[in-house]
């Protein structure tokens, strides 16, 4: 082809914006039609838009294109799952696009129902609202969207994902089921130890109301997970890190916790905003950050935590940072408190204001290894340049059982600490003003954040299936 032609040619193409892409059919029903780079899909007459959508992924991650949108106001769907997806699935804002779950809809028999299912890739749900019932419809277990890795091949594993203004909607404890919002980890039958999802999760300006679980993660090499600008109401436990080995930012949230009645007290579900768990099978390290959230007690229980940290079976490294949040405490939660952590080295608590009524604000304390806990000695902290002006906690801060070097630092409204058996650091307290090195008041230990742990646990690895 001489230079003329090519330069026709050339100017041919950039003119008429012919891509290779586009000019793809998709077989798919007539409900799903391609709109240049994007799979369009009209709610079909039928009310099932099951299959379509189910089509449209298919078609999109075998044409390679990347965007997905719903154009119809309401949707109602069954299971759909999609393998290597990369791109959006979307709608027009959780005001103007609904999609909801089926009752009786998912397979939920000997494990967990899901109605997305995204295996590896990169795909992301935005700008719609989810709603969910009852979609086992027996009794079991499911969540509306999760990532997983590739159960028909486990090395297949990396995942991106991303979750950004979509409403999560369901019933609480008056549906059959229990439902969870989000869940990022290894496929069922993948081998939790050796084969662990790799990747991120971003769950971003999300609305989470009346579900019994709202975030499961469980990322395994340093993968990045970020819960940044959502909003928690009437969650059973809105956030849960189990055996992780991830760098986790939760950022600018609202958590209303301790707000839902009727949960059986031995299930630990309706009283804490975070659960942050690891046993045996976990990675040697994690790392979490709260910056900026907003945690509000509604005083439906007697124990509740904002944030409950624990480790059984063995120790492992996790970092943690607590700043600038608020916690805002009930009188009828007269067992609980802020932020709990067993077994847990190495943490910072600043920069955070404490009011209101609780039992204790920050408990730091070792477990006993004869009930799982690790039971070793806990240090590295500092609990410094925060605001206890406002708490009316019956105890501030608590130091317990094998705490040594932990730092209380001065200038945060004079709180009240209690040292049960520990050797920290306390530079100013209510009850006298300088104490270390082993000069310090006395109290009780009392088990209720070990207790309410070890209930959480065996709820979310029942729901796991574990």
């Amino acid at each position: 082809m001489n230079q003329l032609a090519l330069r026709l040619a050339l100017a041919v193409f950039l003119t008429t914006g012919v891509n290779p892409v586009q000019s793809q059919e998709i077989d798919c029903p007539s409900s799903v039609a391609l709109n240049g780079g994007t799979v369009e899909v009209e709610a079909d007459p039928s009310g099932d838009d099951t299959a379509n959508i189910q089509c449209a992924l298919d078609a999109a991650t075998d044409g390679g294109y990347r965007d997905v949108l719903l154009t119809s106001s309401e949707y109602s769907i069954g299971p759909i799952s999609a393998t290597g997806f990369v791109g959006d699935l979307r709608g027009e804002g959780k005001a103007r696009t609904s999609v909801t779950i089926q009752d009786s809809s998912l397979s939920c028999d000997g494990g967990m129902g899901v109605a997305l299912q995204f295996l590896v890739g990169s795909a992301s749900v935005r700008n719609l609202t989810l709603s969910v019932d009852s979609p086992c419809g027996d009794g079991g277990d499911a969540t509306v969207i999760a990532y997983y890795s590739n159960p028909n091949n486990c090395s297949r594993r990396t995942t991106f994902a991303n979750v950004d203004r979509v409403a999560f909607v369901g019933v609480g404890t008056a549906g059959l089921d229990t439902v969870s919002g989000v869940v990022m980890e290894a496929a069922p039958g993948c081998d939790e130890d050796n084969e662990r999802i790799l990747g991120t999760l971003k769950v971003n300006r999300s609305d989470m109301t009346d579900l019994d679980v709202g975030i499961i993660t469980s990322v395994a090499g340093g993968g990045q997970v970020d819960v940044n600008f959502n909003v928690f109401e009437g969650v059973g436990l809105p956030l849960t890190i189990l055996n992780a080995s991830q760098s986790t930012t939760v950022l600018n949230n609202t958590f209303n916790y301790n707000n839902v009645p009727g949960y059986p007290a031995s299930s630990g579900l309706g009283t804490t905003a975070v659960l942050i768990a690891s046993t045996e099978n976990s990675p040697a390290k994690n790392s979490t950050a709260f910056k900026n959230n907003k945690f509000v007690d509604a005083g439906s229980s007697s124990t509740g935590y904002g944030i409950l940290v624990g480790q059984q079976g063995r120790s492992i490294g996790h970092s943690m940072l607590v700043s600038s949040n608020t916690f805002t405490g009930n009188s009828a939660n007269t067992g609980g408190g802020g932020v709990a952590a067993i077994d847990t080295n190495d943490g910072l608590i600043s920069a955070n204001r404490f009011s209101g009524s609780a039992a204790t604000w920050v408990d730091l304390r070792s477990g006993d290894a004869a009930n799982g806990y690790v039971g070793g000695t806990v240090s590295g902290w500092a609990i410094v340049a925060n605001d206890f002006s406002a708490s009316q906690a019956t105890t501030d801060i608590l130091l317990g059982t094998r705490t040594n070097g932990i730092i209380v630092g001065k200038s945060q409204g004079f709180p009240s600490v209690t040292d049960d058996t520990g050797n920290n650091d306390v530079l100013e307290s209510s009850s006298g003003g300088f104490y270390s090195n082993g000069a310090r008041a006395r109290g009780t230990d009392s088990s209720s954040a070990k207790t309410l742990y070890d209930h959480q646990l065996r709820a979310v690895q029942a729901f796991r299936g574990d």
